[in-house]
């Protein structure tokens, strides 16, 4: 009868060696594999060529992935709204503050348009005013903004 025990204990501290060494590498190979691994893409496209990158809540603007230089934005940060109607694109940006511990002002933004067929960009429009005068004149409604 003790032999059976003893032989119960062997196998039961042998599952729970390999147990514990399968969580211990698992642990090593998720580890090794977020430093290493592939980037997270921050891109979200919007229309045509454009699309939003956020990297952080101090970093979201607006790039052109076909043009001559997609890295450089077309509407730099902060994009906190945008929004789409026929061939355009409508944006409001506000200023990303001059050091990180002071948060930024979501009370102020610009307006931007982006005519995504020609590239011609109408902004920055600094009043709701000048952006609905220019929506007047391009025809434009904007129903949906999305925030970044």
């Amino acid at each position: 009868m003790r032999r059976k025990k003893t032989s119960k204990t062997k196998l039961f501290f042998k599952i729970l060696g390999y147990t514990l060494v399968t969580v211990i590498l698992l642990s090593i190979a998720l580890t090794v594999y977020s430093v290493f691994g592939p980037k997270e893409d921050f891109t979200t496209p919007i229309m045509g060529n454009y699309a939003i990158i956020k990297e952080n809540s101090r970093s979201a603007y607006i790039i052109n992935s076909k043009s001559a230089t997609p890295e450089t934005p077309v509407v730099k940060s902060i994009v906190i709204s945008y929004a789409t109607s026929g061939k355009f694109i409508a944006a409001k940006q506000t200023a990303v503050p001059e050091t990180d511990d002071i948060k930024p002002d979501y009370t102020t933004y610009n307006y931007w348009l982006i005519n995504t067929t020609d590239d011609q960009i109408y902004g920055p429009l600094t009043s709701d005013d000048d952006f609905n005068a220019k929506c007047q004149e391009l025809q434009l409604d904007f129903q949906e903004w999305l925030g970044t």
